[in-house]
């Protein structure tokens, strides 16, 4: 983990963000480096988080949050040229990025106990659920408000964004609370084919591949790997049994918080 975490430092830039390919010519895609930032906070008993860690996930919060609250929420992916940042593309799915700002910001409050924030990141938060809100249909999250297609994947992302901002120690988290509630029991409902005993990749769709690694495949496992509870534990132990023998995947150790 060491070594993971030592080439994550080396890919951040001079203003907090991570580079997908080198900081010093590269794409930065917020979803990805929020992922990054992420393993930065990983720790075990052997290997606990340093302040280095913690202050360049602190670091790379505030250049998102700062692209973030300049976009209206809207961020994008960009390219470094000429030793500047600017906008390459637009993202792919909104839910999914907001989804994971607030899962790498609850993170943060609660591996570094901060409580006391900068205006401009509640500001930042206050944003994101926002937009996730303005981007629900019946307490379930679609890409954009022109892609109206509705994902497990991005709704898992959300859901754990809402799960780990509401118990980062924050004051009045009602309202959090009553959205990850709607959409955990929308998540279940809309995405477990019960007659498959699989989960679907979009709503109210049967397309699946069984050989197909992604989405297909990581699809079955995702309500797992972000401890999405559901009601009977044995289907996702069964699901998990399958996708490493399909695709002799490394298995993950989750039984220490009884997801299996």
């Amino acid at each position: 983990m060491t070594g993971e975490k030592k080439w994550i430092l080396e890919n951040q830039g001079p203003e907090g963000e991570f580079y997908m390919n080198g900081s010093k010519a590269g794409d930065v895609n917020p979803y990805f480096a929020c992922m990054a930032a992420l393993g930065l906070l990983a720790e075990t008993k052997n290997c606990p988080i340093t302040e280095t860690e913690k202050k360049a996930v602190g670091r790379y919060l505030d250049w998102h949050t700062g692209i973030l609250l300049e976009t209206d929420g809207k961020m994008g992916i960009y390219r470094k040229k000429s030793g500047k940042l600017i906008y390459k593309e637009k993202a792919d799915s909104e839910d999914g990025y907001l989804g994971m700002y607030l899962f790498l910001m609850g993170k943060y409050l609660e591996k570094t106990e901060s409580t006391d924030l900068p205006e401009y990141w509640k500001k930042g938060i206050s944003l994101a659920l926002k937009k996730i809100q303005s981007l629900m249909q019946d307490g379930i999250t679609q890409v954009s408000e022109e892609n109206t297609t509705v994902y497990l994947m991005d709704n898992l992302e959300v859901w754990k964004g809402l799960y780990e901002l509401e118990h980062a120690g924050l004051k009045d988290v009602q309202a959090i609370r009553e959205m990850r509630n709607k959409l955990q029991a929308q998540i279940e409902k809309l995405f477990w084919d019960d007659a498959n005993q699989r989960w679907r990749i979009i709503e109210n769709s049967d397309l699946y591949h069984q050989k197909e690694f992604y989405p297909d495949g990581v699809a079955q496992i995702y309500p797992l790997i972000y401890e999405f509870p559901v009601k009977e534990k044995k289907k996702q132990k069964i699901l998990y049994k399958q996708f490493t023998e399909r695709f002799q995947w490394q298995k993950l150790n989750k039984k220490r918080n009884g997801f299996l």
